[in-house]
C-alpha cells in the first residue's frame, strides 16, 4: 500500500528519502540558489522535492504538496517541439 501524503510527512527525513527512492517516480529536477531540487510523483497522491546541496552532497530536506499550482516552478525547465511539419 502506497504511503500517503500525511503519513509521508510524519516521518524522519531519513525514512521519507528511503519511501521516496522505492515509491515515487523521479519527474525532473529544477535549482534554487545552491539546491538541486529533484521532483518525484508519489503513488499515494502527491508530489515530493528533495533538496540537494550539490556544495555539501547533502540532501537536507523534503518538500511535499497536492496542488498542481506547485508545479509551476518546473514550467520554465519544460520545453516542447511541434512534431516535423506542424508549425
Amino acid at each position: 500500500m502506497p504511503t500517503g501524503h500525511y503519513a509521508f510527512r510524519l516521518l524522519s527525513l531519513e525514512d521519507q528519502l528511503a519511501t521516496v527512492w522505492a515509491e515515487g517516480r523521479f519527474l525532473m529536477t529544477r535549482w534554487e540558489e545552491e539546491d538541486a531540487i529533484n521532483l518525484y510523483h508519489m503513488p499515494g497522491g502527491f508530489f515530493a522535492e528533495v533538496y540537494y546541496d550539490e556544495e555539501t552532497n547533502h540532501l537536507h530536506r523534503t518538500r511535499t504538496f497536492t496542488s498542481v499550482a506547485c508545479l509551476e516552478d518546473y514550467a520554465i525547465y519544460v520545453r516542447l517541439s511541434l512534431p516535423p511539419g506542424i508549425e
